[in-house]
C-alpha cells in the first residue's frame, strides 16, 4: 500500500465530498431534511418537494460514484496491487471522508443551519448531543463502518483491478 497517496486520496476526497454536499444542501436545503433525525424529518415533511429530493439525489450519487471511479484510477497509477491492498485503500479512503462528514457535517453544520429547514426550526434533535445521539454516532459508527465504506473498498478494488 502507499500510505502517503491514501492519505493524500482519502483528505482530497474528504474536502471534495463536503464542498459538494454542503453546495448540494444550500441549493435545495429542504430536501436535505429527509436525512436529518426523525423529528426533524416529520416537522419539515410538509414543505419538502419531491423535485428537490431529485436534485439532492442527483447531487449525492454521482458523488459517491466519482470517488470510487477516482480512487479507483488513483490506486491503479500508484501502483497498488492485490486484493486486500486495493479493498482496505479505498475502506481506508472513505473512512477518511466519513470522519471529516462526521466532523464538519454532524458536529459543526447542523446548530448552523436549522433555520434554513421550514417547519423544524425548534425541534428538539437540533441540539448538540440529540444530534449525535440519534444521527450523527449511528450512521458514522455502524452504517459507515459497516456499509459504506466496505462498499467503497470493493469498488476500488473492481476499478483498480479492471484498469490493470
Amino acid at each position: 500500500m502507499n500510505w502517503p497517496r491514501l492519505i493524500l486520496d482519502g483528505l482530497t476526497g474528504s474536502l471534495f465530498f463536503n464542498a459538494v454536499a454542503i453546495l448540494g444542501f444550500l441549493l435545495v436545503p429542504q430536501a436535505y431534511s429527509t436525512m436529518f433525525p426523525k423529528e426533524i424529518k416529520k416537522a419539515a415533511a410538509p414543505y419538502v418537494d419531491r423535485k428537490d429530493v431529485r436534485t439532492m439525489n442527483l447531487i449525492l450519487y454521482p458523488l459517491y460514484l466519482v470517488l470510487f471511479v477516482w480512487w479507483g484510477i488513483s490506486s491503479h497509477l500508484a501502483g497498488i496491487s492485490g486484493f486486500w491492498n486495493l479493498f482496505w485503500t479505498g475502506y481506508v479512503e472513505m473512512t477518511l471522508v466519513s470522519l471529516t462528514d462526521f466532523l464538519i457535517l454532524d458536529c459543526w453544520l447542523p446548530q448552523r443551519i436549522q433555520h434554513m429547514i421550514k417547519g423544524a426550526e425548534g425541534c428538539k434533535a437540533w441540539e448538540r448531543w440529540e444530534w449525535l445521539k440519534t444521527l450523527a454516532i449511528p450512521e458514522h459508527g455502524l452504517v459507515w463502518t459497516f456499509l459504506v465504506c466496505p462498499i467503497a473498498g470493493l469498488a476500488v478494488t473492481g476499478i483498480a483491478s479492471i484498469l490493470g
